[in-house]
């Protein structure tokens, strides 16, 4: 990489997260409308169209999509119509930029700082899209997947057989629960959406990681949904998409490794 001092590095690597987390707001706006919502559409086209309103349909102009900077000078709401402007669009900027320079402060100018960041971004696409619309991408998760096999075939994170046993028990240790509980209750707790999302954090992170992933998703959704029943911004029985949880299980591997079932 770039002889850079680590503070240079962090910032450029930030500011790249921030463009980044610009072109991951827009894709996750469009990929599942173009693929699900609206399928066969050319409006939600990733790359034959310019973005626009979603309400009164006026083409952005170049300085309407600086990010963050646009929302904020516009006052989160359209300059034309003046519709509020959802504030995911710089949340996820937000997000995507301090990740990102997290990580290059955290792993330093190597490979595997490279990866990191390319499985994070993946994983905030993800992320948001299953918050919204409770769908976790064949087209995101597997890529995911591959990826993970392809890079620990050269043990930057794992062996090679910790990847290919993860990927596989990630998949089988949730296809058996579904299976389990709509067999005791006639029910669906989860799609198969997150059974290939755990088998590409498998593959990422091991079979060892496995355990440690689910506890943390397990543990954050209990939090998280509590405490949404708590402001009463949800009822206890509502679905909550459990893969965001999966993400941040997925995430802590990254950064800590298996430290924390380890200690266990």
């Amino acid at each position: 990489m770039v002889d850079l001092t680590q503070v240079e590095a962090v910032f450029a690597a930030s500011l790249l997260g921030l463009i980044i987390g610009s072109f991951i707001s827009m894709l996750t706006w469009r990929l599942p409308r173009m693929l699900y919502l609206d399928a066969g559409s050319t409006a939600h086209s990733i790359t034959l169209s310019r973005s626009k309103c979603p309400h009164c349909q006026t083409t952005l102009s170049w300085h309407q999509l600086i990010p963050i900077f646009s929302w904020f000078f516009a006052k989160g709401k359209c300059l034309t119509c003046h519709t509020p402007i959802s504030i995911r669009y710089p949340l996820i900027e937000i997000g995507t930029m301090l990740i990102t320079g997290f990580l290059i402060w955290h792993f330093g100018q190597t490979t595997s700082a490279l990866f990191a960041v390319g499985f994070s971004w993946i994983l905030i696409t993800i992320l948001v899209i299953d918050i919204e619309h409770q769908l976790i991408l064949d087209s995101l998760s597997l890529p995911l997947l591959w990826a993970g096999l392809l890079i620990n075939s050269q043990a930057y994170y794992v062996s090679a057989e910790q990847a290919i046993l993860g990927a596989a028990i990630g998949y089988m240790i949730l296809w058996a629960l579904f299976h389990s509980f709509k067999l005791l209750t006639g029910k669906e707790g989860m799609g198969y959406g997150d059974f290939k999302l755990l088998a590409a954090l498998g593959a990422w992170f091991g079979v060892m990681a496995i355990p440690q992933i689910i506890l943390i998703a397990s543990l954050s959704s209990l939090v998280i949904g509590g405490g949404l029943a708590l402001l009463r911004l949800k009822k206890l029985e509502d679905p909550i998409p459990f893969g965001p949880f999966l993400a941040i299980g997925g995430w802590s591997s990254l950064v800590l490794g298996n430290q924390l079932i380890q200690q266990l």
